[in-house]
């Protein structure tokens, strides 16, 4: 006798777009977060130099920084800067998974497509609110 959960194939498509979903903007969160490390590491060699250039102009450029921490951080780093980044990448693949949920579960053979453009949508939403946050207290 076994116990096994039976799904149907709308549970199984939200379930699997969810996965799938959670699971591609883990990955690309932990690759951003390791170029992130790395330009850390830039800023603060600068930072011991006596005449250092502008940090954005030796290491990663604004715009490119603001773009890699909305991708990696999400909503959670407008809110707090100071949010780890274990928390703020958890916090956004739940909210990941469900948008993959709906994507598969209402867009069945594009919803990779819609996927991906509310995820670049997101992605260029953060980024913009995090530069506009920085010229409104």
């Amino acid at each position: 006798m076994t116990n096994a959960i039976r799904l149907d194939p709308n549970q199984r498509r939200a379930l699997l777009g969810a996965l799938f979903a959670a699971a591609f903007f883990l990955v690309e969160a932990g690759v951003i977060e390791i170029v992130l490390g790395i330009d850390q590491a830039c800023r603060r060699s600068l930072g011991s130099l006596r005449l250092a250039p502008d940090p954005f102009s030796a290491c990663i450029p604004e715009w490119q920084w603001l773009f890699l921490h909305s991708a990696s951080r999400g909503f959670l780093w407008l809110f707090n800067a100071s949010t780890p980044a274990i928390i703020a990448g958890l916090g956004m693949g739940v909210v990941y998974a469900f948008v993959g949920a709906i994507s598969a579960l209402f867009f069945r053979g594009r919803g990779i497509l819609v996927f991906g453009t509310t995820h670049l949508f997101l992605i260029a939403l953060v980024a913009g609110l995090g530069y506009l946050s920085r010229f409104i207290a």
